[in-house]
């Protein structure tokens, strides 16, 4: 079967899901939580699960029916199908940068990824994002054996919380956390601000509900990882690192919000 004519795939039964235990993709296996943006709430939901392994398989969260304003993606109508495929379904090639642009270089520079990059470390780095588009994705936080945890994330909203015009700013530079409960879109949002408190854009909404329960653990360290100049699109300005000790029994993005079919 072809998606869009460009890349075959297979849909998998949906009571037979594919075996993830053996799946080994090398460098650049992982989940990736896909989420969609309202596009007049500007509210962002979470909707599906992609996964890498060896091949690639998508499903939606249980969740996603009850989002409003959302039908099912061209590509994968039904909600309770298990889509797989050995390479990546077009919804979310596309939003992969070809290494034939004569740009591709510059902009794995912006991600602060190597030139060795694989497509799927650019696409969680990037968060997926295209401009006008309501689609984009965030991987999974990882949480190690000693309950530490890392992960690193765009700032969002930098356009319109600072005109996209950043302070001078260093690598490594600690950066501060701080409430918005006035926020029109979300009251849960959090603004990422310099030690000294200048707000510079937001942590992204998908990572909320992680950053809370390292919270409530201990307290959190956040820095700037990699900056870029104005010359960059505004949401790759400022690549952030969180890092944190998780609770102890604590899996990051599980639980009934985040059930597939």
């Amino acid at each position: 079967m072809t998606v869009d004519g460009a890349v075959a795939w297979t849909p998998a039964a949906p009571d037979a899901p594919a075996p993830l235990g053996s799946w080994d993709a090398g460098r650049s296996p992982g989940s990736l939580i896909v989420a969609w943006q309202h596009p007049e709430t500007r509210l962002i939901s979470p909707v599906g699960l992609l996964e890498h392994g060896i091949g690639y398989r998508y499903r939606y969260l249980r969740r996603a029916q009850d989002v409003d304003g959302f039908l099912p993606f061209l590509g994968f109508p039904r909600w309770g199908q298990t889509y797989v495929s050995d390479r990546l379904f077009p919804l979310f090639s596309q939003r992969i940068m070809s290494p034939r642009r004569p740009d591709f270089d510059q902009f794995l520079r912006q991600l602060h990824l190597s030139a060795d990059a694989t497509p799927w470390e650019q696409l969680e780095r990037s968060e997926g994002r295209r401009t006008g588009d309501t689609v984009q994705v965030f991987p999974i936080p990882v949480v190690e054996a000693d309950r530490s945890t890392t992960c690193r994330f765009l700032v969002h909203g930098i356009r319109h919380v600072c005109g996209g015009s950043l302070p001078a700013l260093d690598l490594g530079e600690p950066l501060t956390l701080r409430d918005d409960p006035q926020n029109p879109v979300n009251p849960d949002a959090v603004l990422v601000c310099t030690s000294d408190g200048r707000p510079l854009g937001y942590v992204p909404d998908l990572l909320l509900e992680h950053l809370r329960a390292l919270q409530s653990a201990a307290p959190v360290d956040l820095a700037v990882e990699h900056l870029n100049g104005p010359d960059a699109p505004a949401h790759l300005r400022l690549l952030a690192r969180l890092d944190g000790t998780a609770p102890t029994g604590y899996e990051p993005m599980s639980g009934p919000r985040w059930e597939t079919f």
